[in-house]
């Protein structure tokens, strides 16, 4: 989030300076994503703790306030055709909506006739930035997964640079729809997908606010891998709607009934975490590894310039979680045995990319 000045016909001084100390505080608060104050928190008695969030609020709330309204927000530039066209896996891609499922983006290989003969065709769905139902704004990192022989699904719409998205938008139902229809539609004789969709491989990827919603359905025993990118499971609260959801302008139901520790604690799959390092997510998610005792666990922390609550989605083919992330379902859902040394073995390769700050392993 980038902060815009409040447009008021002041030009004095005093206003000058007084929205240029809040643009200031209000970019650095949100660039780092609160990293430095939740360490400031742990390391504070409980009085002095009560000060400082008290502190945050008011923060938050002054930077909120100081918004334009939406109407007035420029969404971000997209990525352009050069990002995402030269992939490097063995298929052309092809993005598409889908009539009988008309609010989400389809990325495939362009061609079916390898599947199943020749490759399977696992499942990857995902819900992207901020819960928005923008379904191109990753398509550099989802073009390449599906360049390699996956069907993706992005919960939302294609959308054009002069329209904005709509945020806090998508919900753990958005999964099941998916999940429902391209089941479905493998066992339709009349489907372009008939007998072509490997169902007994599915990932679900949540980006943020997503991870939360990928994990609300992650025991669904349909779902083979589960991978939060950029998210933990108490990113934002646990069981809603929380003190963070009730300040987002949205009637969706982002959190759920359920106890999202709980959930977690109760898998079996092989999950996976990838974060930056000034990252808002990564205390969450290595929370998260530490409380994970019987699943297969994987958490990889990236050093990224800038926002790196972000990552690397909209990059050219989603440059480094474009590659782990491959990597991750080629290992999980295909077997493949060089993809796994990417994450087995002491060390894994990817270790070896020193950009990966901190990587740690359990029950792999």
């Amino acid at each position: 989030m980038v902060w815009q000045p409040i447009k008021t016909g002041l030009k004095s001084g005093r206003k000058t300076l007084i929205n240029f100390l809040i643009k200031n505080l209000c970019n650095q608060l949100f660039s780092y994503k609160l990293l430095i104050l939740n360490k400031m928190r742990a390391s504070i008695s409980n009085t002095n703790s009560t000060i400082l969030a008290t502190l945050t609020f008011l923060l938050i709330t002054l930077c909120i306030y100081a918004q334009p309204p939406r109407s007035q927000f420029k969404p971000p530039a997209r990525p352009t055709a050069d990002d995402w066209e030269n992939t490097t896996g063995p298929y052309k891609v092809l993005m598409e909506v889908d009539e009988s499922l008309p609010d989400y983006t389809i990325y495939r290989p362009a061609s079916l006739e390898n599947f199943p003969k020749k490759d399977n065709l696992p499942v990857v769905i995902m819900s992207g930035p901020g819960c928005n139902n923008d379904g191109d704004f990753y398509r550099p990192f989802w073009s390449e997964i599906a360049s390699h022989g996956y069907l993706v699904f992005a919960i939302g719409l294609p959308l054009d640079n002069e329209h904005f998205p709509k945020l806090w938008y998508n919900t753990a139902d958005d999964y099941i729809t998916i999940l429902n229809w391209i089941f479905n539609e493998n066992e339709r004789i009349s489907s372009k997908f008939y007998g072509k969709v490997n169902t007994s491989k599915v990932a679900l990827f949540g980006q943020s606010c997503g991870g939360i919603q990928a994990l609300r359905v992650a025991d669904d025993p349909r779902v083979t891998t589960l991978v939060f990118w950029n998210s933990g499971s108490l990113l934002m609260g646990n069981v809603g709607p929380t003190d963070h959801t009730k300040r987002l302008d949205t009637e969706s139901d982002l959190m759920g009934d359920r106890d999202l520790k709980l959930i977690l604690k109760s898998l079996k799959i092989p999950i996976a975490y990838f974060v930056g390092d000034t990252d808002m997510a990564r205390d969450r998610a290595v929370e998260d590894f530490n409380d994970i005792q019987d699943a297969p666990v994987f958490l990889g922390i990236r050093e990224i310039p800038g926002d790196s609550h972000g990552g690397t989605f909209f990059k050219k083919n989603g440059e480094a979680f474009g590659e782990v992330g491959v990597a991750w379902l080629n290992w999980i859902t295909k077997g493949d045995k060089n993809a796994a040394k990417v994450f087995k073995g002491d060390p894994c390769t990817l270790s070896k990319d020193l950009k990966w700050i901190e990587i740690r392993k359990k029950n792999i």
